[in-house]
C-alpha cells in the first residue's frame, strides 16, 4: 500500500516538472533559435537492466544477489532529466544581412562569447553590429570566427554558405560552427544558448549558412498542447490513485484500532 503511495506520489512530481517544460516550450514557440525541451523518465528496472543486464545479471554474466528478494526498492520512478532536442527548426527569410541561419540538421552551434569571456553555443543567429564594429548577439555576446571575435568594417558584408566572412570582396574571416559529441549533455544557460559541460566540442564544416535568414524555433505548439493535455490526464490519475491508496490506509487503521 505504501510503495503505491510512492508509487502515485512520485509520478504526480514527474508529471508537475514536465508540465512546467511543455509550458516553457510553448512559451518559446516564436523564439529564434529555441530548443524544445523533453522531459526522460528513468525507472529503477530501467536501469538496472541497462548497468547489470536483466534477471540481476551482470554484463560478465556473473550473478548477483536479487535486489528485489533483498528488501530492496525497485518500484516506482527513480529519476527524470531534461533533454534538449536538438532538431533543426524552419528557416524563414528576413532579408537582414545581420540575420544568419545554419541549415544542418540542427547539429551545428554558432560560437559566442559572452561579456564575462565565457564561451557559449547557440543556434539563434539574430545579430547585429556593435558600436565597436562587432558582430555580436542582443545581449552584446561577440560572435566568433576562426580568428576571434568578428570585426566587421560597416555593414557592408557577405557571408557565403561555407560560412565565409568577406568585406569589400576581402575575405577577414570564417564563422566558427562547433557541434557537441554528444548533444544530450549540453547544458542550456539561456533560452537560446548553452555551454560545453562535460561533451567535447569541435568545429565543423559541415553546414550550409545561410546569411539573410533565421532559424525558428523547433518547438511544434500543437504537439505540445496534446501533451499539455496527457499530462494533466495523467496527473489526474496519479492523484485520484494516491487517494484511493490513503482512504484503504486510513480504513486499515481503523480496523487495527477496533481489534485492540
Amino acid at each position: 500500500m505504501l510503495d503505491g503511495m510512492k508509487a502515485a506520489t512520485e509520478g504526480m512530481l514527474a508529471m508537475s516538472v514536465k508540465q512546467d517544460i511543455i509550458a516553457n516550450n510553448l512559451a518559446n514557440a516564436g523564439t529564434a533559435g529555441f530548443r524544445k525541451e523533453e522531459i526522460a523518465i528513468t525507472s529503477f528496472t530501467e536501469i538496472l537492466d541497462r548497468e547489470v543486464g536483466g534477471a540481476g545479471m551482470t554484463q560478465a554474466g556473473g550473478e548477483i544477489s536479487n535486489l528485489a528478494m533483498s528488501g530492496m526498492q525497485t518500484r516506482g520512478t527513480l529519476k527524470h532529466t531534461s533533454v534538449t532536442h536538438t532538431g533543426q527548426g524552419p528557416l524563414k527569410e528576413t532579408g537582414n544581412a545581420f540575420d544568419l541561419a545554419l541549415n544542418d540538421e540542427g547539429k551545428g552551434f554558432f560560437t559566442i562569447q559572452t561579456p564575462d569571456k565565457g564561451i557559449q553555443f547557440t543556434r539563434a543567429g539574430s545579430f547585429h553590429l556593435s558600436t565597436e564594429g562587432f558582430l555580436v548577439t542582443g545581449d552584446g555576446s561577440l560572435v566568433m570566427g576562426h580568428k576571434g571575435p568578428i570585426k566587421l568594417d560597416g555593414s557592408d558584408f557577405k557571408i557565403n554558405n561555407e560560412g565565409v566572412i568577406s568585406v569589400n570582396d576581402k575575405e577577414i574571416d570564417k564563422l566558427l560552427v562547433c557541434t557537441f559529441d554528444d548533444p544530450a549533455e549540453m547544458k542550456r544557460t539561456g533560452a537560446t544558448s548553452f555551454v560545453a559541460g562535460g561533451p567535447k566540442v569541435r568545429a565543423t564544416t559541415k553546414f550550409q549558412l545561410k546569411q539573410g535568414y533565421l532559424e525558428q524555433s523547433n518547438v511544434n505548439a500543437l504537439q505540445e498542447m496534446v501533451g499539455l493535455m496527457q499530462v494533466m490526464r495523467n496527473y489526474e490519475a496519479n492523484q485520484k490513485a494516491l487517494q484511493a491508496h490513503d482512504s484503504r490506509l486510513q480504513k486499515a487503521v481503523n480496523e487495527l484500532g477496533r481489534v485492540r
